[in-house]
């Protein structure tokens, strides 16, 4: 059996050999003689700490006793690339990224949030094709600052790209407004899509007759100014279906408001 002092001394060996050529290592400790994983199975209970690459590697060294086993990985993060964002021509923003690894990925999924700390939201329904090489938000609006990040998928894993985000700022102003109403005139419901320039003192989104009387009042209160959009049903606050005819949607925020006219037709 391997002493403490001697296990110690052959992992010390081990780092010193490997380190030329080794990045990263990854420990796997267990507490029956042969028990050791298989490669790829998860850390037994047993372990205390781990150093692993994240996608695997190449093996360059391996050593073990009744306790434990040490192999050196040959790089750290095996997928390598690049990626960047910025405005076009019409508003949106284009990310585009750049893939120079040798490992097979699957897929690459694009991320955004308003923090850099996040959270992100992933803008893709099904992973893109690492050959697309770029990906349209069209969905991003004025004045703000959005944060990307990039991650592809190799197997079951998605790692970043490169090691954090990257922002892009849109130009222009956001501003208070009631942009649309999809379908207007409408039948079942219509969809209100509106920007919200500022949240302090809160938002009143509000649905009126002709006669100023309030038909619906949304419980819509963001956290954030951006791009917004909300759906009415044609119902009443009671959950009544009103009447065909004109009505108004009303938008006030921060001391800003903004009214559109809005057809039912039943």
């Amino acid at each position: 059996m391997i002493g403490k002092g001697t296990m110690l001394a052959v992992v010390a060996v081990l780092l010193l050999a490997a380190a030329a050529s080794a990045q990263s290592f990854e420990l796997r400790t267990w507490s029956t003689p042969g028990a050791a994983p298989s490669d790829g199975e998860p850390l037994s209970d047993s372990a205390s700490f781990t150093m692993r690459s994240r996608l695997g590697g190449p093996f360059v060294g391996h050593a073990e006793s009744a306790s434990f086993a040490l192999w050196g990985c040959g790089a750290y993060t095996p997928v390598e690339g690049s990626f960047f964002a910025s405005v076009d021509p019409e508003g949106a923003v284009i990310v585009r990224w750049s893939l120079g690894s040798p490992v097979d990925v699957d897929g690459v999924n694009v991320y955004r949030s308003l923090a850099q700390e996040g959270p992100y939201v992933r803008l893709n329904e099904e992973p893109l094709a690492p050959g697309e090489a770029s990906y349209l938000d069209g969905t991003v609006w004025p004045g703000t600052e959005f944060w990307y990040d990039v991650r592809v998928v190799v197997g079951e894993v998605e790692e970043p790209l490169v090691s954090g985000p990257m922002s892009v700022t849109t130009g222009g102003t956001l501003v208070t407004a009631v942009r649309s109403t999809s379908p207007n005139p409408f039948t079942e419901q219509t969809t209100i899509h509106h920007d919200i320039a500022a949240v302090v003192g809160g938002v009143r989104l509000v649905i009126y007759d002709v006669a100023g009387r309030v038909v619906r009042t949304f419980d819509h209160s963001p956290e954030h100014p951006g791009r917004y959009e909300v759906t009415w049903d044609g119902k009443n606050d009671a959950g009544g279906r009103v009447a065909s005819g004109v009505y108004f949607c009303s938008l006030e925020a921060a001391g800003e408001r903004s009214t559109r006219p809005i057809v039912l037709l039943r």
